[in-house]
């Protein structure tokens, strides 16, 4: 039991006493009724305690990263599925979760610097419904790939590792005028490109 569960057990028995101390120091009545109830109290405030324990919240997931600021919206056919990748994987936290309109269900989440949008829409296909044919992102006109510059690359990459992520290229370490960098991917395939604080020295 907590220490104010049972200073309040033992403050509640003493106002008690006060109030209904017997006259004859022979009458040990209230004093045997008192010690009878106080067992079921403290079991009462034990269960409580555990109780609130178990309904606790769990620990949120840390940041993966530490960024400078960097944001990108992507476009996904699974919402949830995403929202939770992104929260899993990189330990971003949802900050605005608007009601769907226009066909739209949207998600904006947040942490270590990075923000994400997350965007279902009704009538929005894969790419490869869209082509005809699956190819590479490389391959079609637009953003390709997004990147972010983190504040320690080698710890970023150890966390994404331990945390399940696709490695799809790399990592490559600093050098010639390069940063260190690596690119995974994310639940839907989408290419996140990592870069070091600081690049190698040109020579």
């Amino acid at each position: 039991m907590s220490l104010s569960a049972a200073s309040y057990v033992r403050s509640l028995h003493w106002r008690n006493h006060e109030r209904r101390q017997p006259k004859e120091t022979g009458d040990t009545s209230y004093h045997e009724s008192s010690l009878m109830k106080t067992p079921y109290l403290l079991a009462w405030l034990a269960a409580a305690t555990v109780a609130a324990a178990q309904s606790a919240p769990p620990a949120p997931v840390p940041a993966a990263m530490a960024v400078n600021g960097a944001f990108f919206a992507l476009s996904v056919a699974d919402l949830e599925s995403s929202v939770k990748w992104y929260a899993d994987k990189l330990g971003l936290k949802v900050t605005v979760r608007p009601p769907k309109q226009n066909q739209a269900a949207v998600a904006v989440l947040e942490g270590g610097g990075l923000i994400v949008e997350l965007i279902q829409h009704d009538e929005a296909i894969s790419m490869t419904k869209a082509l005809g044919s699956a190819k590479p992102s490389h391959l079609v006109h637009g953003i390709s790939k997004v990147g972010v510059i983190v504040d320690d690359f080698d710890g970023t990459l150890a966390t994404l590792k331990s945390r399940g992520v696709e490695v799809f290229l790399g990592p490559y370490p600093a050098r010639n005028g390069q940063r260190a960098n690596v690119i995974v991917k994310d639940n839907a395939g989408n290419l996140i490109q990592l870069f070091g604080k600081s690049a190698a020295p040109a020579r």
